[in-house]
């Protein structure tokens, strides 16, 4: 009685070492996330200074980008008593290294209301995390263009 439904039991075999070879490959980029958050966080404090150029532009205003404790965030003064808005809804515009991620570069700059650094300096960004290539990114002087 063959009614031609369900597997054979080659095609079950052969299902079974491909799933066991994909997952061979995908478990450990799962299990390692450092990479996958150095990577992510590089991306996250670009986008924190390109923002904090633009805000300083669109409100006529300087904006300080200040770098303590692994954390990256925006303020109106130096001293951040007045804190950028998050633009997704949150009070203050703060990115934090994930664990195993450092970042390096300069404790503090400001964009003036045209958008230059000051100090009218190159500032450069750096993020690392063991075992994952160094990744950084660059505040040009006089203009502040922010590129990798």
């Amino acid at each position: 009685m063959k009614d031609g439904r369900g597997f054979t039991q080659v095609e079950l075999v052969v299902a079974l070492v491909l799933v066991g070879i994909l997952a061979a490959m995908a478990i450990p980029r799962f299990v390692g996330r450092v990479g996958f958050d150095a990577r992510g966080f590089y991306d996250e404090a670009q986008a924190l200074v390109r923002y904090g150029q633009k805000m300083a532009i669109a409100q006529h205003r300087n904006v300080s980008v200040d770098l303590s404790g692994g954390q990256l965030r925006l303020c109106f003064d130096t001293g951040c008593s007045q804190p950028v808005p998050d633009p997704a809804g949150a009070p203050s515009f703060v990115r934090t290294a994930p664990s195993g991620v450092n970042i390096a570069g300069p404790a503090a700059f400001a964009f003036d209301p045209l958008g230059r650094p000051n100090p009218n300096a190159a500032m450069t960004y750096t993020i690392a995390a063991a075992g994952e290539p160094t990744r950084s990114f660059t505040v040009e002087r006089e203009t502040g263009y922010v590129h990798p």
